[in-house]
């Protein structure tokens, strides 16, 4: 009974087919707000040294004043493993009239998608209340130490703000201040506007209506095309909001398997037995180009 032993193996090519198509079938969102890079080691390591002050004004044949940079944090980015599979029977192989092993890749697809995405979004679930980066602070937090003992930053808003056109303009306005471990201007601006479904809505009705929203003046609105609204599903809090600087944000997602799909059988059992597997790491290496806003009207400081 070669045959029935082993049909897991005349059924893979397809079934693989069918999950790669699933698994593609809707884009994912998080590439759009990490860095998004392969690795070939079971961690990747961050590590960053501060830049300069400003440049000194020196007289003619004085010496140079030089200046130490600093060493700023340690980032670790381990690759866990997640995965998860499923059994057919040499009888349902037989007996399938309804296609319903041409099924189970499909969901074992969106499985794999779903995950992806999950776990990117608990960087921002998780941005107020868990998960410290190398300074021991939460992603978004009003106490952000500097590498150079100088005052603390802040890149979270200390009031909850809610997102209206008036407290948009307070938090690109916040992360304009933001500067490096030397108390340098960074230059950080705003290009993406991160929030829930709930706020979907709204975020588009601020940075999309031509004319100034909520207003019967014909204004012209100031923040029209400025930022690229995303809507996530996958993120949990009804009211928080990110402004995210897509070209200085230290947000990285790495790949160090991409989601497979893999077929083997049972010879005593007559089962064939499938799988997908995939390993990645996520988190930030900086707070920088990003600032945050509970949206609760409650105060914050952590």
């Amino acid at each position: 009974m070669a045959y029935q032993s082993g049909f897991g193996d005349l059924l893979e090519p397809g079934l693989h087919k069918i999950f790669d198509d699933k698994y593609n079938e809707l884009g994912e969102v998080f590439p759009q707000l990490f860095h998004v890079e392969s690795s070939v080691k079971n961690e990747e390591q961050d590590s960053a040294v501060s830049g300069f002050g400003y440049l000194s004004a020196t007289g003619e044949g004085e010496a140079i004043q030089y200046e130490d940079p600093v060493q700023m944090y340690d980032v670790t980015y381990r690759h866990l493993k997640y995965t998860k599979g499923f059994k057919v029977s040499e009888e349902l192989y037989e007996d399938d009239l309804y296609n319903i092993i041409a099924k189970k890749p499909a969901a074992l697809a969106r499985s794999a998608r779903r995950t992806r995405e999950y776990y990117a979004a608990q960087v921002f679930v998780n941005a107020f209340s868990s998960g410290t980066g190398g300074d021991g602070k939460y992603l978004c937090s009003t106490l952000h130490p500097r590498a150079d003992g100088g005052t603390s930053q802040s890149n979270a808003n200390a009031s909850g703000v809610t997102l209206t056109k008036t407290n948009l303009e307070t938090g690109l306005v916040a992360m304009r201040g933001q500067l490096d471990d030397k108390g340098m201007k960074i230059m950080a601006k705003a290009k993406t506007l991160l929030v829930p479904m709930d706020l979907e809505k709204e975020a588009n009705i601020l940075v999309n209506s031509q004319l100034r929203p909520g207003s019967t003046n014909n204004d012209y609105n100031y923040y029209e095309g400025m930022l690229k609204v995303v809507s996530w599903d996958y993120l949990t809090s009804t009211t928080a909001w990110f402004l995210i600087d897509e070209g200085l944000h230290e947000l990285y997602w790495f790949n160090r398997v991409l989601p497979e799909f893999k077929q083997d059988n049972s010879f005593d059992t007559g089962m064939a037995l499938y799988k997908t597997r995939t390993r990645f790491s996520k988190g930030w290496s900086d707070w920088r180009g990003v600032w945050g806003s509970k949206g609760d009207g409650q105060a914050y400081a952590s």
